[in-house]
């Protein structure tokens, strides 16, 4: 019956047989290349898992290795470049100018300082007057110059404090890492991190949103009412943060300045007009 079928059809008997067979190889061949695949990344994969872990051993090696070579140099070289640049990203988002490059330079450079601490005593083993921690600890004196530059005081504000605290505790940072003290540089990082990222606001939050001003009081008379002048500024829910005088005997004049912390959004129209009620206040200034 089938073959009357394909007689019908006009296909020869022997033409599907051949064909069936050539479906049959294909597939065979299909299924052995699977298979070979399947064998061959089983095999990568083997390959790369022992290479992984014969370099996660020699990582490790070189981790809690107390000797100073090319190899710990540059791991912990590497590892202080990255926490430094951790706290340069936040410094860098806070459009600081001290960013995330110069986090980075001066946690390796610390690093590198306590390397070649600990190398010279590896290579000059007689030189007994020698101090590992002496080059490192002048880190420490010479980061103060550095951190000086990044505090801006104009007017009575200061600011740059935070950015120079965490130059200090950067070069700590490259420090442990040049020590081999891996977690505690890494512990230090994220807790600085978490400072700079969480502290901000509970402080906000202490400070009822507030925001530090100068408050500047030009008098024409060389005795004003310091008490009464003081007094209105608090009866203002404003927080006196610190206080100078400044005072003209020839010319009659005195000059009151307050550092204050006012919330974001208060009316001063009400405090500047109490205060010139006195009646020797000439000016009123409230600087940023």
């Amino acid at each position: 019956m089938n073959v009357y079928s394909h007689l019908l059809i006009g296909i020869p008997p022997i033409f599907l047989l051949i064909f069936r067979l050539f479906l049959i190889f294909i597939e065979y061949r299909m299924r052995l290349g699977i298979i070979q695949m399947s064998l061959a990344l089983r095999s990568a994969f083997t390959i790369f898992a022992n290479k992984t872990s014969v370099m996660l051993e020699e990582l490790i090696i070189i981790l809690e290795s107390t000797e100073i070579t090319l190899y710990t140099a540059a791991v912990r070289l590497g590892i202080s470049f990255i926490l430094g640049a951790i706290i340069g990203v936040e410094r860098q988002l806070r459009r600081r100018d001290a960013g995330m490059r110069t986090f980075s330079l001066i946690c390796m450079g610390s690093t590198a300082a306590m390397l070649i601490s600990i190398w010279i005593p590896q290579i000059y083993p007689n030189f007994l007057n020698g101090d590992p921690g002496r080059i490192a600890a002048q880190v420490l004196t010479g980061i103060g110059f550095l951190g000086a530059g990044a505090i801006i005081q104009s007017k009575g504000s200061v600011q740059g404090l935070t950015t120079a605290a965490c130059i200090w505790v950067i070069a700590v940072i490259g420090l442990a890492v040049g020590s081999g003290m891996y977690g505690a540089a890494i512990i230090t990082t994220f807790a600085a991190l978490f400072v700079l990222l969480s502290m901000e606001k509970l402080e906000k939050r202490m400070f009822l949103d507030g925001v530090n001003k100068i408050l500047v009081i030009t008098c024409s008379t060389s005795a004003p009412e310091l008490k009464k002048i003081r007094k209105i500024v608090e009866d203002k829910n404003i927080y006196i943060v610190s206080f100078s005088y400044e005072n003209d005997y020839e010319k009659q004049q005195s000059v009151i300045t307050y550092k204050v912390n006012v919330k974001q959004k208060s009316a001063y129209s009400v405090l500047f007009s109490e205060i010139q009620s006195l009646g020797y206040v000439t000016q009123i200034r409230l600087l940023a």
